[in-house]
């Protein structure tokens, strides 16, 4: 298999698997450079303890915790001896896909490290292609919306036996820093529409009528957050869910006096907007089969799915958007008498 096969299966994955997951994060592609230090493995025969090391990537986050970059880098060393060919230096490039599993939450976040690909050796003895495995640990820190930054430590096992005619490859080791700079805009809430002066007549006018009283607050009944009761991007119901959908299961029958209650979802405004609005209503349908089975009555049950038109507060930050993610029990209709 050469190489333009792999980097086209590769290209082929991480973009086949976009539409594939939700977007509660920054989903954005993003172009990286890096630079660092190589410790080449001393069975090399190079007289290099250690040697510059540069590179570049382009990826993605597909999850919340999982990224994947195509990677490019190389390295050059110089051999300790006098080699029959006329240049002494030992070449090696690579291109992979190198996988990231983020750890937590918040602009700074530790994670692990996996990748393959193949690595070309240009020396005296061999000029060919091998492939290699590595694994690693690192940092990743986001400094704003225009650029983070990755430290991470690599361990690579170079699978190249042709150099020297042995049964082993080489270990090399990495330690790298890299700045990744992500393509185009971050979403953003769209502006507030502008207000006009008003315009003074000098003439009289009559008063103006008087304005109609301001729809009342919604009456609000019970509040799921729906990252505690839901699976990321999913509308099935988690266990740690059951003891505030029980306490839901309670409520409506103490208050028999509420006849009617709207089952209502919301999300944040992350992500395509029917996709939002029809999550949004599979959920609120889960929270609505749940009450019913637990025997509250389902002609009082109605479900709407509002997506992300209704946010609770502003989609200015996670914080906020976190809060926007949610299940309520809003009251209709009610019988005093």
């Amino acid at each position: 298999m050469n190489v333009r096969r792999w980097i086209g299966i590769g290209l082929a994955g991480l973009l086949g698997s976009s539409a594939l997951v939700a977007q509660d994060y920054d989903d954005r592609w993003y172009m990286g450079v890096r630079t660092g230090i190589v410790f080449p493995d001393s069975d090399r025969l190079t007289d290099d303890d250690t040697a510059f090391y540069y590179g570049g990537s382009f990826g993605r986050f597909f999850s919340p915790s999982l990224s994947l970059d195509l990677r490019l880098d190389r390295y050059v060393l110089d051999f300790i001896d006098v080699t029959p060919g006329p240049s002494n230096r030992f070449k090696l490039a690579s291109y992979g896909l190198i996988g990231r599993y983020h750890f937590g939450d918040g602009d700074t976040r530790p994670y692990v490290l996996f990748g393959t690909g193949i690595q070309e050796h240009k020396n005296a003895y061999d000029n060919g292609r091998d492939i290699f495995g590595s694994l690693g640990l690192g940092i990743h820190h986001n400094y704003d919306d225009r650029m983070s930054l990755r430290l991470e430590a690599e361990y690579r096992h170079d699978n190249d036996r042709d150099t020297f005619d042995r049964d082993n490859g080489f270990d090399d080791w990495f330690v790298t820093a890299a700045l990744n700079f992500p393509l185009g805009p971050r979403p953003q809430p769209a502006p507030p529409p502008q207000v006009r002066e008003p315009v003074v007549d000098p003439r009289p006018v009559p008063l103006p009528e008087p304005e109609p009283e301001p729809e009342p607050e919604p009456e609000v009944m019970f509040e799921f957050d729906a990252m505690v009761t839901f699976g990321l991007d999913s509308n099935e119901l988690q266990s740690a869910a059951v003891v505030e959908l029980n306490e839901a299961v309670a409520l409506l029958r103490l208050h028999q006096e509420i006849t009617r209650i709207e089952v209502a979802g919301h999300t944040c405004d992350l992500g395509p907007a029917d996709y939002n609005e029809g999550l949004s209503e599979r959920r609120a349908q889960a929270v609505r089969d749940y009450l019913v089975d637990n025997g509250i009555d389902a002609d009082r049950l109605t479900v709407t799915g509002y997506g992300e038109d209704r946010p609770k507060v502003p989609n200015t930050s996670e914080r906020n958007r976190e809060q926007n993610r949610r299940v309520e029990l809003i009251v209709l209709e009610r019988n005093d008498d």
